[in-house]
């Protein structure tokens, strides 16, 4: 007889601490590494069209840093 699905506490803090590194890792990556990733994962071009999208419009078009101002205590 099969246990089915393992919904205990222990289990979901588990999947959350995986899902936080994996997150970790992936935020760690440039738009650059990302395309090279899915490339390697799914093939050329090949697959997540949403994502690739993403990606080449960041690598068009850098998102643009905020400067501080300086004496600025707020």
């Amino acid at each position: 007889m099969s246990r089915g699905i393992d919904r205990s506490r222990a289990r979901r803090e588990e999947l959350y601490e995986r899902i936080d590194a994996l997150q970790n890792i992936r935020n760690g990556r440039t738009p650059h590494q990302q395309l090279e990733m899915l490339d390697e994962r799914l093939g050329d071009g090949m697959g997540a069209i949403k994502e690739r999208k993403r990606m080449h419009y960041l690598i068009e078009n850098p998102p643009k840093r905020k400067k501080e101002k300086k004496g600025d205590t707020n």
